[in-house]
């Protein structure tokens, strides 16, 4: 016969302390003063007979056993919270937590919002861009939008959309002499360029075989939705990368001069830890994510 668990509190404040690494902000998620959480956790060390936490510098740090336990714990407490959300109908209003990059959840995420909203109404969604990676254990996140390859181990990851990368420009830039007629064009216009990505105006001017000194008049901004704004304002010819452009595509706002589009081999992936891989509101928006 197993022996009997600890208590639930003893358990409830690891847990905490665990995602947060600070007993003082678990208390406030526990509604319960920092000195609780403290002598809460040394019952379940004393329980256990071995430290959970090192303690150094007023910082914490897990211990190979509280590394192993922490991520098991939360998911047993969110099957625990689950199961009682099932059960109880004035409960079932379930929260989930959506990380993304910022481009891609304003060029892409919130203008579908509402569709998800409408079909899943028991399920509150709530986006973040500046939340822990998903693989943290500090992370609240439940689901995350991720761009890159699709290459993490750790974690479950689905392809959502490929990424293919073109030059998009206000269409008054098509007019007159000097409006872009043929890709040596593009070298009396500024080129905007957002630094960071694996493949940019190089690797698309490339695939045309076109040979233009873009860095003369190139224009770096810190992120995609900056890069549109300014095409749409006709400051200058930025770097389109699907799917962040294909709305003002659709709607005429911005239009590709040139058919060549390159793939990068990139894309966005709808990622989640492998232990919720079955829980009912990320199964709800993986599901819908992937039927966009």
């Amino acid at each position: 016969m197993r022996p009997a668990p600890p208590p639930f509190p003893w358990l409830r404040a690891f847990e905490a302390t665990a995602r947060h690494l600070s007993m003082t902000k678990a208390g406030a998620e526990l509604n319960i003063s920092a000195s609780a959480v403290s002598q809460q956790i040394a019952a379940l060390e004393a329980y256990l007979g071995r430290p959970l936490f090192r303690r150094a510098n007023r910082r914490l740090t897990l211990t190979a056993t509280g590394a192993m336990m922490a991520p098991k714990l939360s998911n047993a407490l969110n099957l625990l919270h689950e199961a009682i959300d099932d059960s109880l109908p004035a409960r079932r209003q379930q929260l989930l937590n959506v990380k993304v990059t910022t481009s891609f959840g304003s060029q892409w995420l919130m203008a579908r919002l509402d569709d998800f909203r409408s079909r899943h109404p028991g399920i509150s969604v709530q986006i973040s861009v500046t939340a822990e990676p998903i693989e943290s254990n500090r992370s609240a996140a439940d689901i995350e939008i991720r761009y890159g390859t699709g290459d993490w181990p750790d974690l479950d990851s689905s392809l959502l959309v490929e990424e293919s990368i073109f030059p998009v420009c206000h269409p008054e830039l098509l007019k007159g002499r000097s409006g872009l007629k043929k890709v040596k064009d593009l070298g009396r216009h500024d080129l905007i360029d957002v630094p960071g990505y694996p493949q940019g105006w190089s690797d698309w001017l490339r695939a045309v075989k076109v040979e233009i000194d873009w860095m003369k008049r190139r224009i770096a901004v810190d992120q995609s939705v900056m890069s549109i704004q300014l095409a749409l304002e006709g400051r200058g010819v930025a770097l389109g990368r699907s799917p962040l452009i294909l709305r003002e595509l659709k709607e005429g706002k911005l239009v590709a001069p040139f058919p060549r589009r390159l793939k990068t081999g990139a894309g966005y992936w709808v990622v989640h830890r492998r232990r919720n891989a079955e829980a009912r509101k990320v199964l709800a928006f993986k599901t819908w994510l992937l039927a966009q």
